[in-house]
């Protein structure tokens, strides 16, 4: 019974660490695997841009080209983008346009590059003058490629040295050209979606969120380690302890057998002393023949002349004749 009760702790142990185990695996892979292999991860903690150095405006965007955006959907945009100001503190501006024709004329890399580069800081300098607290979001489309859309970002100075750093600008662009569905049926609502997760995704350590789900993990499974391990040895212990009664029991159960089979014999030896005592050596009183041995109370007969001979209780000798 013992044993069965120590092998069921044993499998509830194992069923539970595999559970825990399959679970925390689960999370694990979650944590590291699913979140959207597509992005830039955000590595620093960015804090909002103040206020003073952002001049808001009324205008958010301006579509030169009626092609990309479909009527009714700016209200979508709008929503997206004051939803990334609020979380970051930099106003953006989105400008549809058709740029990318105009870049492209270039045959070399660096020299469209660097147009493409003018263009968008001279907008800015259009729209927002010496204001550094946006950031002038483009999307272009092409007449050679019809189903290509380019997207190009260019933050104000306090923008950039506050919020969007590299990464930032990486992580919105990954977003805006990820997510956005031109040919979707609601192409305003997947750009307003693109703001939206780019400004979660940017204002937030994604690596320090990760270590420390990592870190609860670890935690959760030592303490369930610790947890099994104490179990394992409190049944090792139970068992030993059982083992040992089970020992002594059956030392005490072959001391037992041993100091029975002493009595008997002890018993065995007194009956066979006293049955001995019953017999007495009789010399026939016929032929005179010693060796004869009669117990009391009985009649024997000489083994050399075949005389009867009768032992009282007494131990009284009678001779009885042949005829007799």
């Amino acid at each position: 019974m013992k044993s069965e009760s120590t092998y069921k702790r044993y499998k509830t142990i194992g069923l539970i660490s595999a559970v825990v185990l399959a679970a925390a695996a689960i999370v694990v892979f979650f944590v590291f695997t699913n979140n959207d292999s597509w992005l830039t991860k955000s590595t620093i903690q960015r804090r909002v841009l103040p206020s003073d150095l952002c001049v808001k405006t009324d205008v958010w965007y301006q579509d030169d080209t009626g092609r990309l955006i479909d009527e009714g959907e700016g209200e979508y945009i709008i929503s997206g983008m004051e939803y990334f100001y609020e979380k970051t503190g930099v106003q953006p501006f989105l400008w549809v346009t058709s740029y990318y024709d105009e870049i492209n004329q270039y045959n070399n890399l660096k020299d469209g590059k660097e147009a493409a580069d003018n263009l968008m800081k001279n907008k800015y300098e259009d729209l927002f003058g010496s204001d550094g607290g946006h950031i002038l979001i483009a999307l272009s489309d092409s007449s050679q490629f019809t189903t290509s859309y380019f997207w190009r970002c260019y933050p104000g100075g306090n923008a950039s040295v506050y919020v969007m750093d590299d990464e930032a600008v990486q992580i919105l662009m990954d977003c805006l050209s990820f997510i956005y569905k031109p040919d979707g049926v609601h192409p305003g609502r997947s750009i307003r979606d693109g703001f939206i997760k780019a400004a979660d995704t940017m204002m937030k350590d994604q690596t320090f969120v990760s270590y420390a789900v990592a870190v609860v993990i670890v935690g959760v499974l030592l303490f369930i380690t610790i947890i099994c391990i104490s179990s394992i040895r409190k049944s090792n212990k139970e068992n030993i302890a059982y083992q040992k009664t089970l020992r002594e029991r059956e030392k005490a159960r072959k001391e037992e057998a041993i100091a029975d089979q002493k009595k008997a014999e002890l018993e065995k030896q007194k009956y066979e002393d006293d049955l001995e005592t019953q017999y007495m050596a009789i010399p026939c009183p016929n032929c005179g023949g010693s060796g004869n041995k009669i117990r009391k109370g009985t009649v024997g007969i000489c083994k050399y002349c075949g005389t009867a001979i009768k032992v009282g209780r007494d131990g009284k000798i009678e001779f009885l004749s042949n005829d007799d």
